[in-house]
């Protein structure tokens, strides 16, 4: 058995290095194991289900289902024995026996032994009806799951009902032999300001802020842009039991205004200054406009933006274009051809226990794209609002015949990264597969291969293809060891051609030598080739990454297979303490196509403030809740600076004392490869329960940064080289270090007012902003010539412009004055009233730290029916009339009603009057995730009508 594990496990690692099949994320293991379990749980099978969700624990040990149901069944089976030796004992007691009871004879339950109390389930704990919930309703905490009796053997014990967050609808699905049919539907229409009826307007991009900010065409409003959301859909979901054996199939059909994709041909124009450029118009079904675009033309490398040209009877409207370099283009009237594509998830499973499974998907999301463990995260390492590196398509390169320089071919995020439908689901499909392996509970094997697809491209189409591949085998109770490998290939013409490759192989090993600490490990190699279809330009890449850290817990337990972030205090835990010391070190050369480290490698904007805000219960009330919740984002809330061409060293250290107490410490020293200094940022972040019913919380953060140097921003980069845009508004030799110092407290007077009040004060005006809004204030050109090896080569340059009206480097200080009121009156009413005063009056609407007055009010009177209105005065510098010069400070009024009402579980009608701040139809990731933001600033003078039903 052994030499069959052996050579099992040496297949795995020849499959590794030699070839490049790719499959199935972890994730899904967990999730097949967890549905097998319980399924074998909800049979009264415990043994088994205990056997399935200790494989969980293997997989992921930090999983809080398999962990809630593996204690609690364990705490059952201890109180049957328990009950068990009661009973015997009286019985003995009773009737001395001469002769030892037979150990297969069932003891009788006297009625004088007293049984465990079993509550009746409570419903709503169920639901989310509190008013202390955190961005979207969480599952209650494990002594607050309400308890089922399903019949054990010998006695009833408490066992767990399915967790919250597991919870799954009890809408009776249709099922057609093994086919469960689930799906929804939703019909909306509109009326605008001018009376005129909307039945079809929606476009996600337009919640983002970038260009449409500063512009009014199509509809772009400038500070009140936003997505109408008008729209109406049909989604059916076929699915068989995800808990058979053997082959499964799952199909997700949408009929809705992306289903249908619109295109011209290919078009070759030319430009009065004699360049040429190949365009394409390309839209969707959600408006009467096709999609705006950046081309760059073919002999000089200039650029233009198409703009969102109007449709008119299946033919576009001529447009006239000047590009960067004054040349005057002019695109013709195209006729707009269309296709109807309701496929949005196609797969088949082959499952055999917890042993294998294999899944082929023609076409899928990004869900499907595995997310490797690895401490280096080689695969779809990403911020929460990315896209996935795997659905990004390649740019081939370019030679600029006028310059005789070269323009090289890249990973293009433009179109995976911008089509969105208006629930935020990206619309670039995967096309692939999977297969995972567990020959044992030790050894693991996962690959993945998928190439992506754009709404637009033909299906045998194909420009690149990429996969990842992880074995993982733990050594006896000390070592885990784990090897991954990434590729990635591009192609032009159609997939005939390979322009591209990247190899990455790497070896990562833990070892716990003292119980509850570990060391960590991870070493990785890359080459590439870019280019390869023109030898001249044709350029190498190769570089080695190196990572290390030790984790200690405190209690000790063992954490060998626990990552950091997800160590957690035990229920029975007065008092946890964990701390991670780390070194990373990433070659220039270092390759990664399907990871990228230019987000995660910072702070996220908002978690360079202190928050008392959540978000009203009335917007996670309806059908339809966000895809993440509080706890997903606090992942991505601090920076590691880790990135390519970078050394790093740092510290996290987290401390919990019950419910009583919370401190976390970070610090990170960052220089380039070469020894260049970076930064060096360090925060604290504390959280005191003072009393029972006040509650204090701190925050500094220490940013130290080098010397500017002229013309060149400290802050913003480019996402996709890292480099620093210009910015002429920046002198030399100033110091652009960031320093924030904030306390907030919040007193329960009585148990429905709470108030709450934060001061800041800070020289940060740009990170803690999320850049915005002088980030907006950007433009490129392809001017920046450069030289590799002999060769000329062209690339974007992104500058910053009227920047001298935002402050700059040494920033000044300045204050930040918070104030929140929460009233709940009764257990259907909730009001909180809020106030900023920021000394920086530019501070826009992604956040609540936006200069304003602000009143809310949620009414629930039953649960079918729900009331909600928001009311805001804004007082902002507004950003058309800044780079005018203009630094006058306007008022803005701002109001939101809605009204929601559920006859039945399943179904809703909602009706809106204007924009909210937040809310589930749509949702923005430019908006500060934790409350306050705004969509608009003004009142927008939109009346929108829905109907929702799930079946």
């Amino acid at each position: 058995m052994k030499k069959l594990k052996l050579l099992l496990i040496l297949a795995c690692v020849i499959a590794l290095i030699f070839t490049a099949n790719q499959a199935s994320a972890s994730s899904e293991i967990v999730e097949f194991l967890i549905d097998l379990g319980t399924s074998y749980y909800d049979e009264g099978r415990y043994d088994q289900a205990l056997t399935e969700f200790k494989k969980v624990l293997v997989l992921e040990p930090d999983n809080a289902i398999a962990a809630e149901y593996i204690e609690t069944i364990k705490e059952a089976e201890e109180e049957i024995e328990q009950i068990e030796t009661e009973q015997i004992q009286a019985r003995q007691a009773e009737e001395p026996a001469v002769e030892p009871i037979p150990e297969y004879i069932a003891p009788e339950v006297s009625e004088s032994i007293t049984q465990p109390i079993i509550e009746p389930v409570n419903e709503s704990l169920l639901e989310p009806e509190t008013f202390e919930q955190e961005f979207t309703p969480q599952p209650p905490p494990a002594s607050a799951i309400p308890v089922t009796a399903p019949f054990i053997p010998g006695v009833s014990a408490p066992v767990p009902a399915k967790p919250a967050s597991d919870k799954k609808d009890d809408i009776k699905h249709l099922q057609i032999g093994k086919v469960i049919v689930s799906g929804e539907v939703q019909m909306a229409a509109g009326m605008d300001s001018g009376g005129n009826a909307i039945w079809n307007r929606s476009n996600f991009d337009l919640n983002e802020k970038n260009w449409r900010i500063l512009s009014r065409d199509v509809y772009n409003y400038r500070e009140n842009t936003y997505d109408p959301g008008i729209y109406d859909r049909l989604k059916v979901i076929l699915n068989t039991p995800e808990e058979d054996n053997g082959f499964g199939f799952h199909a997700d059909i949408t009929i809705d205004p992306w289903s249908f994709t619109r295109k011209s041909e290919k078009m070759t124009i030319t430009g009065a200054g004699g360049d040429s450029a190949e365009i394409q118009l390309k839209g969707f079904g959600n408006s009467n406009y096709m999609m705006n675009s950046s081309v760059y033309t073919t002999q000089n490398n200039d650029t233009f933006s198409i703009p969102e040209i109007k449709v008119v009877d299946g033919t576009s409207v001529p447009t006239n274009i000047t590009s960067k370099w004054t040349n005057t283009f002019v695109i013709p009237a195209m006729d707009v051809d269309y296709e109807f594509q309701p496929i949005r998830e196609l797969w088949v499973d082959y499952k055999q226990d917890d042993y294998l499974k294999l899944r082929v998907f023609p076409i899928a999301t990004e869900k499907q794209a595995y997310s490797s463990d690895d401490p280096l995260k080689l695969s779809n390492n990403r911020t929460y609002w990315e896209d996935s590196p795997w659905l990004r398509a390649w740019k081939k390169g370019n030679y600029n015949s006028t310059s005789g320089s070269f323009t090289k071919g890249y990973w293009d995020d433009s179109i995976s990264f911008g089509t969105r439908d208006s629930s935020g689901n990206r619309l670039t499909a995967l096309r692939g597969f999977s297969f995972n392996l567990n020959p044992g509970e030790e050894t693991s094997f996962t690959t993945t291969w998928a190439t992506p697809k754009d709404p637009w491209q033909y299906y045998s189409d194909i420009d690149n293809i990429g996969g990842a591949t992880r074995v993982k085998q733990v050594v006896g109770d000390k070592v885990a060891l784990g090897l991954t490998h990434t590729a990635r290939i591009g192609m032009v013409d159609g997939g005939s051609t390979v322009d591209s490759r990247v190899n990455v192989l790497a070896g990562d090993a833990s070892y716990e030598f003292i119980e509850g600490t570990k060391a960590v490990t991870e070493v990785a190699a890359s080459q590439g080739k870019y280019d390869i279809t023109n030898s001249t330009y044709m350029t190498r890449s190769r570089g080695n990454a190196y990572f290390f850290s030790l984790v200690n817990r405190y209690p000790r337990m063992e954490i060998l297979n626990t990552s950091y972030d997800r160590i957690q205090p035990e229920k029975d835990e007065s008092f946890m303490s964990k701390v991670r010391f780390m070194a990373v070190h990433m070659d220039k050369g270092f390759d990664t196509p399907l990871s990228s480290y230019r987000q995660t490698r910072k702070d996220s904007y908002w978690s360079r403030h202190i928050h008392f805000r959540q978000p009203l219960n009335y917007f996670y009330e309806s059908l339809f809740y966000p895809s993440m919740n509080s706890a997903d984002l606090s992942a991505f809330a601090i920076g590691d600076g880790v990135d390519i061409g970078r050394d790093v060293i740092g510290m996290r250290w987290k401390v919990s004392l019950e419910d009583s107490f919370s401190n976390l410490f970070d610090i990170r020293n960052v220089h380039t490869v070469e020894g260049k200094y970076v930064e060096t940022v360090a925060r604290d972040e504390a959280e005191l329960k003072v009393t029972d019913k006040l509650t204090a919380k701190a925050l500094g953060i220490y940013q130290d940064m080098p010397k500017t140097k002229a013309g060149i921003d400290p802050f913003i980069y480019d996402s996709l080289t890292g480099i620093y845009l210009t910015n002429s508004a920046v002198k030399d030799g100033t110091d652009p270090s960031l320093k924030t110092g904030s306390l907030g407290m919040e007193y329960e007077f009585t148990d429905w007012v709470r108030v709450n009040g934060v001061y800041e004060r800070t020289n940060d005006y740009t990170l803690a902003y999320g850049d915005f809004p002088r980030g907006i204030l950007c433009d490129a050109n392809m001017s920046d010539t450069y030289y590799e090896y002999g060769n000329k080569y062209m690339r974007e340059l992104n500058y910053l412009y009227s920047q001298q009206y935002f402050p700059s480097a040494p920033y000044p200080f300045y204050n930040v004055y918070k104030a929140g009121i929460m009233l709940t009156p009764t257990d259907k009413t909730q009001i909180y009233l809020d106030y900023t005063r920021n000394d920086f009056e530019k501070a826009g609407q992604i956040s609540d730290g936006m200069n304003h007055y602000g009143a809310e009010i949620g009414y629930l009177p039953s649960k079918k029916l729900g009331f909600y209105t928001r009311y805001t005065y804004s007082r902002w510098q507004d950003l058309d009339r800044v780079i005018e010069g203009d630094t006058k400070t306007v008022g803005h009024h701002n109001i939101f009603i809605s009204t929601r009402y559920a006859p039945t579980p399943e179904q809703e009608f909602d009706i809106e009057y204007g924009v909210s701040p937040n809310y589930p139809v749509i949702e923005s990731t430019t908006s500060d995730p934790l409350g306050g933001s705004l969509q608009t600033i003004d009142t927008m003078h939109i009346i929108r009508l829905y109907y929702r039903r799930k079946f």
